[in-house]
Order: C-alpha cells, then sequence, then structure tokens
C-alpha cells in the first residue's frame, strides 16, 4: 500500500522555481561561452568543469527531483560522487607520477612532426612510384 504522505512531502515544482533553474542554467550556459574565449591557462579547465558541475547539480537536484529525496537516494548520490572523484584524482596522480620521459611533452628528444624538416624520402604527388 503507497502512503499518501510520501507524495505531499515531495511536492512539484513551482512554474516560478522552474523558470528560475533555467534561468540559472542559461547563464551557465553563457558563462561556459564566454569563459572559452579566454586562454586562462589550466584555470580554463577548473572553471570549465565548476561551470559543468553546476549546471549537472541543479539538473540532478531539481528537475530529477534528488532535492526532495532522503535516505538512499541522497547515499547513492553521494557515493557516486565520491567514486567520480576519485577516480580523477587517480588518473591526473598517474599521469603527474609518470617517468617524465615517457611524456612525450617532457622528453627532450621528442619534436612534433610539424617541427621536423622535410626529407628526401617523402612520396612525390606526380603518382609515379
Amino acid at each position: 500500500m503507497v502512503d499518501s504522505t510520501a507524495h505531499a512531502d515531495h511536492g512539484e515544482l513551482s512554474p516560478a522555481r522552474s523558470a528560475m533553474i533555467y534561468v540559472g542554467l542559461l547563464l551557465l550556459t553563457v558563462a561556459t561561452y564566454l569563459f572559452s574565449r579566454f586562454n586562462l591557462g589550466t584555470w580554463s579547465v577548473v572553471i570549465a568543469l565548476a561551470i559543468a558541475i553546476g549546471k549537472a547539480s541543479l539538473v540532478a537536484l531539481f528537475f530529477m527531483q534528488l532535492w526532495y529525496h532522503r535516505g538512499s537516494v541522497r547515499l547513492a548520490l553521494a557515493t557516486a560522487v565520491v567514486w567520480l572523484f576519485l577516480l580523477a584524482f587517480f588518473v591526473v596522480a598517474d599521469v603527474k607520477s609518470r617517468y617524465p620521459l615517457a611524456n612525450p611533452n617532457a622528453n627532450p628528444l621528442w619534436q612534433p612532426p610539424a617541427a621536423q624538416g622535410h626529407s628526401s624520402q617523402e612520396p612525390s604527388t606526380s603518382g609515379r612510384p
């Protein structure tokens, strides 16, 4: 049997709250576009990820109604977020702790293909062997 008080606690999103969330998502989308136009180095990725987390949080909390749930649903969400951060942390830690010559950008002997000179063994464009 379904408890009728459980549905009353969850409530529907009011049109005003939905509009505010929609405007917030639009503002975050505009912020994403504007920050993509600036070269802030490493901070570009950090800012883009922060904006993406904000947008995903708004969608998950309100449109997926996680804001209104208690107990095991919140525990499952928290566990998923912790695992996501752990996986991201260990990927970054793995890349940063590698032997320097294994990373092409840190290898002093490696040159990008565009920087290498033209060799005389390149195929001709005339189509003959």
